[in-house]
This record gives C-alpha cells, sequence and structure tokens, in this order.
C-alpha cells in the first residue's frame, strides 16, 4: 500500500498504525539516534529509575531495579502517611499541609512506575524522535538540553527549601528543637524523637526530592518531545511557504517534479502525525494525573499559604505554588504551540500550494495533507484536558474557585466557639 493511501486511511480511522506502515514512513536515513537527542532528559529519568539502563551492564540493572525498589517503597510510605493524616485531622489547615503533598507523591508514584513499565514504548517514541530530528530547523534543539537541567534544577531547589524548612526555623530561632516537625505533614501517632525523628526526617525528604524528581524529569522529557514535533511542522511549514515561491511552469516534467515535491511532504507530515500520536497515546493518563495533582494540591496549598506564619513558612509555599502554576503553564505551552503550528500548516497549504496548476497525483497528495490538517492532534487527557491555554486558563478559575471554598469554610470553622 502507498504511504500516501496508507495516510489517507490513517485519517479516516481505517487503518492502525502497523509495522510495515511505520517502515514505509522511516525510509530517510537517521543522522541522529535517541541517545544524542534526549541524552539529558533519559539521564533526568535515569536518576530514579524511570528509565532502565539494562545495556550490557548487569550491575547497572540491579542498582536500577533497587533504587526502583526503594523509591516505590518511600513514595508509598508517604502517600499513606499523608493520607491517613488527612483522613483524621479535624483541622481544616492541618488536612492542607497533608493534601498538597499527598497529590504530589501520589501522581509522582504513578508516573514513575508507568515510565519504567512501559519503557518500550517510551523508547519506540523517541526514536521516531531521533528519526525527526534531522528534519528541524537548524539549532532547533539548542537549548533543549539548557532549559530542562535549569527546569529541573529550579524543581529541586524549591522542594530542598521546603525540606529544609524546619532546620531553618529551628537555625534562626523561630521554633526549637522540641518543636521542630517533620519536612511532610504524616501521620505520627507515636510522636517521633530523637533518632527515629532523624531516620523519619530524611525519609519523608527523600520521598519529597525524589517526587519532584520525578516530576520534572517527566516533564523534560514531555516538554522535549512536544519541542521536536513543533520543529517538524515549522519545517513542513518552511518547505510549503517555498513551493508557493517556486514558478513552476506547466509541463510533464514539472508536474512530476510537484508531485514528488509534496509526496515528500505527505511523508514528513504522516511521520509528525504518528510520532505525536505515539506522545499522545503515552502521555494522556499523567496529564490527567497532572492536572488532579494541580488542582487539588494547589487549592489546599494556597489555603496553607494563607495561614502560614513567619518568613521561611511563608517563602516554602510561595516557591511551591509558583513553581506548580510555571509547571502546569509550561504543559499548556508546549501543547498551545503544537496547536498552533497545525494551524498554521493549514494556512499554507490554502495559501502557498500551487495545486490548480498540479497533475492529477499531485492534487492526490494535497487532497490526502488537507484532509489531516482539520483533524489536528491535540494533547490532552481523553479529551478531558487538552494541553492549550484556554484549559490553563480554567485551570486558574477552578483553582481560585476551590481555594475561595476551602477559605470560606476555614473562616467560618474559625468563628465558632
Amino acid at each position: 500500500m502507498p504511504v500516501s493511501q496508507s495516510l489517507w486511511n490513517m485519517i479516516e480511522g481505517k487503518m492502525e498504525i502497523t509495522e510495515e506502515f511505520e517502515q514505509k514512513v522511516t525510509e530517510t536515513p537517521v543522522e541522529r539516534t535517541a541517545e544524542d537527542v534526549f541524552s539529558t532528559q533519559i539521564k533526568a529519568l535515569q536518576i530514579v529509575a524511570m528509565w532502565p539502563n539494562f545495556k550490557q551492564n548487569s550491575n547497572m540493572e540491579l542498582f536500577t531495579r533497587a533504587l526502583l525498589k526503594i523509591n516505590t517503597f518511600v513514595l508509598a510510605y508517604c502517600t499513606l502517611a499523608l493520607f491517613v493524616k488527612g483522613l483524621l485531622t479535624q483541622d481544616l489547615v492541618d488536612r492542607s499541609e497533608a493534601m498538597d503533598i499527598f497529590t504530589l507523591t501520589t501522581s509522582a508514584l504513578y508516573k514513575m512506575i508507568f515510565f519504567y513499565t512501559h519503557h518500550k514504548e517510551m523508547d519506540d517514541m523517541v526514536n521516531w524522535g531521533a528519526a525527526l530530528a534531522h528534519q528541524v530547523p537548524p539549532k532547533w534543539m539548542q537549548y533543549t538540553t539548557f532549559f530542562s537541567c535549569f527546569h529541573n534544577f529550579m524543581g529541586i531547589f524549591s522542594i530542598t527549601f521546603w525540606g529544609l524548612c524546619p532546620i531553618f526555623k529551628w537555625i534562626f530561632g523561630e521554633t526549637d528543637l522540641d518543636g521542630m516537625t517533620l519536612p511532610i505533614n504524616v501521620y505520627d501517632p507515636i510522636g517521633v524523637t530523637g533518632a527515629m525523628y532523624s531516620v523519619f526526617y530524611i525519609v519523608c525528604d527523600y520521598g519529597l526530592l525524589s517526587a519532584v524528581q520525578i516530576y520534572m524529569a517527566s516533564d523534560a522529557y514531555l516538554f522535549t518531545a512536544i519541542h521536536l514535533a513543533i520543529g517538524g511542522f515549522e519545517t513542513l511549514n518552511n518547505k510549503l511557504r517555498k513551493m508557493g515561491q517556486i514558478n513552476f511552469n506547466k509541463g510533464p516534467t514539472v508536474n512530476d517534479s510537484m508531485n514528488e515535491y509534496l509526496k515528500d511532504c505527505v511523508k514528513l507530515h504522516t511521520h509528525i502525525l504518528i510520532y505525536i500520536r505515539k506522545i499522545d497515546r503515552l502521555f494522556r493518563s499523567m496529564i490527567m494525573a497532572d492536572v488532579l495533582h494541580a488542582i487539588i494540591s494547589l487549592s489546599f496549598a494556597m489555603l496553607q499559604a494563607s495561614e502560614s506564619k513567619g518568613i521561611f513558612e511563608n517563602m516554602k509555599m510561595a516557591m511551591f505554588v509558583s513553581y506548580c502554576i510555571v509547571h502546569q503553564y509550561l504543559n499548556s505551552y508546549f501543547g498551545q504551540n503544537l496547536i498552533d503550528q497545525q494551524e498554521i500548516l493549514n494556512k499554507e497549504l490554502l495559501i502557498s500550494v500551487p495545486w490548480n496548476d498540479g497533475s492529477k497525483e499531485m492534487k492526490k497528495s494535497y487532497q490526502i495533507m488537507m484532509a489531516g490538517c482539520p483533524k489536528s492532534v491535540r494533547l490532552s487527557a481523553w479529551s478531558v484536558y487538552t494541553l492549550q491555554y484556554a484549559t490553563f486558563l480554567e485551570f486558574v478559575k477552578s483553582m481560585i474557585s476551590y481555594f475561595m471554598v476551602l477559605r470560606q469554610v476555614q473562616d467560618q470553622t474559625v468563628k465558632q466557639p
């Protein structure tokens, strides 16, 4: 089956993406490997055992699996202890201190296990990205490593300050040694002290750090993948724009040239569409986890911030809330850019391609590309939450609404005798 016919069937929903079809689409020699394109992002995932590194190294395999078990145990403990605390406490602010981190550790635990168990599909996705990397504009990917490292650093910096906040409060006299609390508000029925307190402190702090590292590594991986797809659309739009600037003269030879040129565009368009569908299929559940965490966590965190006392508590909550909002905005930013590029593609097809002057075969290729544009792929959580600016604004509205409800409940509780 020709690639153009396969794309037509895929657009109409008449066929699944098969290995044979993928092989036809990726006939162009790959100049860069997945390790070249996603090197930093994969290393960030490997830090928390989200990406296995089993290549010719049995010791690394054992270490990765041991680290995965440790992370799973710590995050599961933190999640359960936070949930029990939030369930048993009668104070709304106390519950807020537990629930904002409960959603973080829960979603982080899910992401870590999902990445590890779906490693083969993730690896296939980055290989498709590597095959697309030589088709993006020059220097398109030059800042992805810096952005990934900076994003990772800021997340770790924010949560490190959170974890050390009880120590800072003790050092600067905001509390005494007996009044020090654990980094997260876990259920503690016996009131651990001494050496046991130190052990629980380290475990809770490690849970915080690993949860945020999971989030930051997942972000860097997803954002790089989307940015790569956007670069593919940028190249495709430039090719179509260039086609409109070429002075084609009518004739059989020119018609063949136009058709071959447009068929190359169809091939690139097909590759990008399949690549985006792979991203969407793998990340839709994690996008849902992101949204649920963001709305619940930020609503409770804002209530906690409004009740916090002391400079360190205020700084801790300000950094946490700010970076949670930044994280959600970046999701929408890259998703919106992907949508915008597909809309530009539709415009370039209408304006730049001289389809009236082409042959029958060329018009068929043009029709196939046009059929793919109105059904542009949008990254979403089963259409419940789409990564775009409009849904980000709805998210902010929902977060503020839930915070106001919590604030009202807290005020009424305080007024009661």
